[in-house]
């Protein structure tokens, strides 16, 4: 249920309660005497604030009707403390949490989401006030602010003019940047103005301003050249209800009042600027950064609150900057881990990999340029320094999965070689043939294609046994005296060259892989470079004081961002068609080196067979020649046992003729 009382009408109710931003520490008992503390809850509150930031801040005499007008903004009576009451001994700011999100149309009919952050302060001109801090009370909400709301008597008084001369006269407290609007857009509400409305507020009040002060009006004039007067009367109610504004019923209000009190809350709204450092929005990072930054000056300044606000731009422009890297980069890596950590997701192949590389770039570039403040060449730099942190994070996601997919084509190949080849080099299953030998490995070669996961790290892999296992085997097979020398020889260099040219091709492959990616990052590089220069021009053009010469460095810096960012480009690029050439170089020049191996080998082959049939021939010759003495011998030593033959029957005739010749003499 809405608790909260309802200013109602056409001014929307805001939900929340106000919470201590800063306070200022008045007991000189402790060491925090004359100190600025912030509090830390709301700046945890700040911190998370991702939207422009539009800060209002109210600040007024004390008793005024300052808080109950800050409560009115937020479409109520009650909230802020009424009359700034503080207790104990501090004083400080307050602001509404949580801060509203409002949108309006700008007026390129553009509609923004603004989150608006309204500050309540203590009265500045309270006796009781050490006029120390309420001068630097004065100084830090115009520092703070996008609007600034000074609400002040209706009979304008030299003390109010003392107050606004402060502002015409900041060259003594402030060096202001030299680019950008830093001053708020003024607002003044003249309280219990019961004289006869003038036909312009801003007018009467310029007038008087130059009656008391003309310095003063010729100051505010000249520093802030969009403000608005708005004179609220008397809200025609008793003292009683006055000292308890936040019980009153709008009913019970002069009607008057509450017509005007609504149409300068309505106007207030309706031109409400945003807070910008430079050409950027300031969001909460930023806002917590800079308002640390000021309490910090401040509080090292004992008699003058001296403030250097490019200084203090340049420190949160480079603080936000790391914030945005750091949460970019967590994003990137949170997002990769959580895909590639999936039980069993790894290894990937490449073009997966890259995809889900791509998304988390993209989301971690969106974090970037949401959060980036500075001008064109600083985001330019930041953009490097983040581009490098996450390539060394992709780096170490890149080796995980090539290392998976080395591990992976490993085990495909050992099964595969164990399966065709290394079983055919056993002494129980041996090849019978080198043709038996050659088919098992284009099986192999075959069975490995078909199973593996196709990438560079694939290809290394059948590399490597082309280089190591390959060898082994056809050794073994030369060994085994299936393969000759020659054939063993030719083989290897065949092996060899196929290895190169498969290593030349996983190296192309990984080229062109980066080439891509680069390709990629730089066109969404300059996508989101294109709307944050979009942006910051637009928010140039609603700020309201002529920037001729900041659109023209934002041009130039703009320029010289895509300048660096194609000749990056380019030298990759260039370095990628180097890599080509050297490649096919290399190619031809390891073809001709195999040309003159296969020419030498075929020339050794060639002496070689010529050595054999000399040989053959000069061996022939000696067979012929010994089965031709072979034979000699046999046909002397058949004749030489003929003739023994042919001598015994001589002799045995003749002993047969002695002995008949015997018998006849007898």
């Amino acid at each position: 249920m809405i608790t909260g009382n309802r200013f109602g009408r056409e001014i929307e109710f805001r939900e929340g309660e106000p919470i201590q931003l800063l306070q200022y520490i008045e007991d000189n008992s402790g060491e925090e005497f004359g100190k600025i503390v912030t509090n830390p809850e709301a700046l945890k509150i700040l911190q998370t604030i991702r939207e422009p930031l539009a800060i209002i801040s109210v600040v007024g005499s004390y008793r005024r009707g300052k808080s109950w007008f800050a409560n009115v903004l937020h479409g109520r009576h009650d909230g802020f403390d009424l009359g700034a009451k503080v207790e104990g001994c501090t004083r400080g700011i307050y602001m509404w949490s949580p801060p509203f999100l409002l949108e309006s149309k700008q007026s390129d009919g553009k509609v923004i989401k603004k989150r608006v952050i309204v500050l309540d302060s203590e009265g500045i001109d309270d006796p009781k006030q050490d006029q120390n801090w309420a001068t630097k009370l004065f100084i830090l909400c115009l520092a703070l602010s996008s609007t600034f709301i000074y609400n002040i008597n209706g009979i304008v008084g030299r003390d109010d003019i003392g107050k606004l001369y402060l502002m015409t006269d900041l060259s003594k407290f402030i060096q202001e940047p030299e680019e950008g609007d830093f001053l708020p857009r003024l607002v003044v509400l003249l309280r219990d103005f019961t004289l006869e409305s003038p036909e312009s507020f801003k007018d009467y009040f310029l007038e008087k301003l130059n009656n008391v002060n003309p310095e003063a009006a010729k100051g505010i004039k000249k520093i802030f050249v969009d403000f608005d007067v708005y004179g609220l009367p008397h809200p025609g109610c008793k003292r009683k209800m006055l000292q308890h504004m936040e019980d009153a019923v709008t009913d019970d209000l002069d009607e008057e009042f509450v017509d005007e009190v609504e149409n300068a809350v309505k106007l207030i709204y309706s031109q409400l600027p945003l807070k910008y450092i430079g050409s950027s929005t300031m969001k909460g990072t930023a806002f917590v950064k800079f308002l640390n930054d000021l309490v910090e000056r401040m509080n090292k300044s004992e008699n003058s609150a001296f403030l250097s606000i490019p200084s203090e731009y340049e420190s949160i422009i480079q603080f936000v900057a790391q914030e945005a890297i750091k949460e970019a980069l967590v994003s990137y890596q949170d997002q990769m881990d959580l895909v590639l950590n999936e039980e069993g997701k790894l290894p990937i192949l490449w073009d997966e990999f890259t995809e889900i590389h791509n998304n988390c770039i993209s989301e971690a570039n969106k974090i970037f340029f949401e959060k980036i403040i500075g001008s064109p060449t600083q985001m330019e730099n930041f953009k490097e320094q983040l581009s490098e942190k996450i390539s060394k994070f992709k780096e170490e996601f890149t080796n995980r999965n090539s290392d998976e997919l080395t591990a992976y084509n490993e085990n495909i190949a050992k099964d595969y070689w164990e399966r065709f080849v290394k079983i055919g080099l056993t002494q129980e299953n041996l090849f019978e043939s080198n043709d038996e030998f050659q088919e098992a490995l284009r099986a192999f070669e075959l069975a490995y294609e078909k199973s593996m996961m196709k990438s560079p790290e694939a290809a290394k892999v059948i590399a490597s046994y082309m280089q190591n296992q390959y060898p082994t085997a056809i050794e073994y097979m030369t060994q085994l005296g299936r393969m000759n020398a020659e054939l063993a020889k030719a083989m290897k260099a065949k092996e060899e060259a196929e290895t190169l040219r498969l290593e030349a091709l996983a190296r192309e492959e990984e080229f062109r892989r980066e080439m891509e990616a680069q390709k990629y990052e730089r066109e969404e590089n300059e996508r989101n470079f294109k709307e944050k220069m979009s942006e910051l021009q637009a928010n140039i053009e609603q700020q309201h004081k002529s920037h001729e010469e900041m659109r023209e460095r934002l041009i130039k810096e703009r320029d010289i961002a895509s300048e660096k960012y194609n000749q990056k480009f380019e030298q990759l690029h260039n370095e990628m068609v180097e890599q080509q050439k050297l490649s096919e170089e290399e190619k031809i020049r390891l073809l001709e080196q195999q040309e003159l191996k296969f020419e030498q080998i075929q020339r050794e082959a060639e002496e070689r067979n010529r050595e054999l049939r000399a040989q053959l021939s000069e061996e022939k010759e000696k067979a012929i020649e010994k089965q031709n003495e072979f034979y000699k011998r046999q046909l002397s030593e058949q004749i030489a046992a003929n003739e023994r033959q042919h001598n015994t029957m001589l002799e045995l005739m003749q002993r047969d003729k002695d002995r008949d010749n015997g018998c006849v003499i007898s």
